[in-house]
């Protein structure tokens, strides 16, 4: 969760720049790494309320930690960015601080009494702990991004094609014209680039993330890069073997072999009607055979099959 400066500073929103000032220099004087020296409590609070005072200080940051809350504010405002502009040598030479502040908990070193060189933050030094450094120095907050679940039929996604959806930008209603790539799986993730929510603050937009899921098929289900179907056959011909049709998801009308003595529940293969990936790679087709019995023989029927079991079948 964010930081409430506010409580980290224990002032009242509507505190004035005075007050803010007068907490900060309190709570860094309780909290000076000189007089917590190997406290890992204290240091911490130190960096929080440090933080805290770089934002509330600052008319425009503060205007903007009000405007979005700390949730909002975090998304849109990194470390750099929050300490950028940020003096922390000369507020402390005006608190009085020791030069030590710098050398034995901010890692800097030498340099003039009470000022450590680059501590401005407009220098890309960071007092509060990685590499150093920030090798995107001035960059802007990040654009904020958005999610939106997409259902595709499977025939969307076995080949692809455009598919327009609405989306809610934040500054009306926008339709959006995607390309949905052959063969993606559902789970998987399509992103937009600059098609998410307008910033507010920077006006720009974010990228948009489509959480692909996939409708049920009333004929065909996925397994992997294979489809698979099931055709009901009548038990006379599995025994004798026939042939059968049936309509490919891209609707191509094949005919199909049914060997004699094919078992309930055999599957019949067609090579590359399933999910393509790649020229040479594309899934197969399988077709489940099946047999139901009558529910109610007729004489003529019941007398055959009684032939039959004579016979050893």
């Amino acid at each position: 969760m964010a930081e409430d400066y506010y409580k980290t500073l224990g002032v009242q929103k509507d505190a004035s720049q005075k007050e803010i000032k007068k907490a900060y220099k309190t709570l860094a004087l309780k909290h000076h790494p000189d007089k917590n020296k190997g406290n890992k409590a204290s240091e911490e609070k130190f960096k929080k309320i440090s933080e805290a005072y770089a934002v509330l200080s600052d008319n425009e940051k503060r205007r903007q930690y009000d405007q979005f809350g700390s949730e909002g504010f975090s998304n849109r405002y990194s470390q750099e960015d929050i300490f950028k502009g940020f003096d922390i040598g000369s507020i402390f030479e005006e608190f009085g601080f020791g030069n030590n502040v710098f050398s034995s908990f901010f890692g800097g070193g030498g340099g003039k009494p009470g000022r450590t060189p680059g501590y401005s933050f407009n220098s890309g030094s960071s007092p509060f702990g990685g590499n150093g450094g920030f090798s995107n120095r001035g960059r802007p907050p990040e654009p904020q991004k958005a999610e939106l679940e997409l259902t595709l039929s499977l025939e969307e996604m076995v080949f692809g094609g455009k598919k327009t959806v609405s989306f809610n930008s934040g500054s009306g209603i926008d339709k959006i014209i995607l390309a949905i790539p052959p063969g993606i799986e559902a789970g998987k993730k399509l992103k937009v680039k600059g098609k998410g929510p307008v910033d507010q603050y920077t006006g720009q937009r974010g990228d948009l993330y489509c959480n692909i899921r996939v409708a049920p098929h009333v004929i065909f289900q996925r397994d992997g890069n294979d489809l698979i179907m099931e055709k009901e056959i009548k038990l006379t011909d599995l025994v004798l073997g026939t042939t059968i049709d049936i309509t490919t998801l891209d609707k191509k009308k094949i005919e199909l072999k049914v060997p004699p003595g094919t078992k309930n529940n055999a599957m019949l293969r067609v090579k590359g009607k399933g999910i393509p990936k790649g020229e040479n790679n594309s899934g197969n087709l399988l077709i489940r055979l099946f047999a139901i019995l009558p529910e109610k023989l007729t004489p003529k029927q019941k007398e055959m099959f009684e032939e039959l079991s004579k016979t050893g079948l």
